[in-house]
């Protein structure tokens, strides 16, 4: 018999979308900043630059790892992917797209687009949008971004704490990402070391106020 794909509640869906759309356009705004990105912009960046996509292109770039992510996550740890993976893959390409075009198109309109301190406020920005997404789809729970998912599932095989396991994947991304000729800043040292805390205060904070919200 063929099983059902079970699609989550509306109000999940459009929390999921909510999340991803987060992720993408504060991906986005940290690539546009150039200050450094986040362990997986870095890795995107680098996949973007082997490919020779355009620094607009990243969430193309995105979508050719999640996909490849997505097959690994699908016989290895399958709990972690479902309807809201797709969500996730689908949402936060494009937005990533189109927020690095809307970034660049404002710069060259308003002339701010080389102000250092206007790029700095664009990539804290970024990040935090990036960090809160993150925890919105940890936390309802209907399907984990790809990378997310591979986090997770070396949680439960190495039974170690998220958050130590989330600083060394980063880590590793990181090289792997400067290898293939991805940019780095300070931003980058920033989003490694209080990454992963960060995105299990953001995960608390909206499983307490959404299952609160829902009872």
């Amino acid at each position: 018999m063929t099983k059902k794909i079970k699609f989550p509640p509306l109000s999940d869906t459009l929390l999921a979308i909510a999340g991803a759309a987060l992720c993408g356009f504060g991906c986005g705004l940290v690539n546009y900043a150039s200050l450094g990105m986040d362990s997986i912009g870095i890795f995107y960046d680098g996949i973007r630059n082997i490919l020779n996509l355009s620094s607009d292109q990243i969430g193309t770039a995105s979508y050719i790892v999640c996909f490849i992510l997505l097959v690994f996550l699908f016989f290895a740890g399958r709990r972690y992917v479902s309807f809201g993976t797709v969500i996730y893959i689908l949402f936060y390409g494009a937005c990533a797209n189109a927020g690095t075009m809307l970034m660049e198109y404002l710069g060259q309109l308003t002339g701010l687009g080389d102000v250092i301190w206007v790029r700095a406020v664009l990539a804290s920005l970024g990040i935090l949008m990036l960090w809160i997404g993150i925890g919105i789809y940890v936390a309802i729970d209907i399907g984990v971004d790809a990378f997310t998912g591979i986090v997770l599932w070396l949680t439960d095989v190495t039974h170690k704490k998220m958050e130590s396991v989330k600083i060394v994947f980063d880590l590793v991304l990181t090289v792997i990402g400067l290898l293939l000729g991805g940019r780095i800043g300070v931003f980058t040292v920033i989003t490694i070391f209080i990454g992963g805390p960060c995105i299990s205060f953001f995960t608390r904070k909206v499983q307490g106020w959404y299952f609160k919200k829902k009872r």
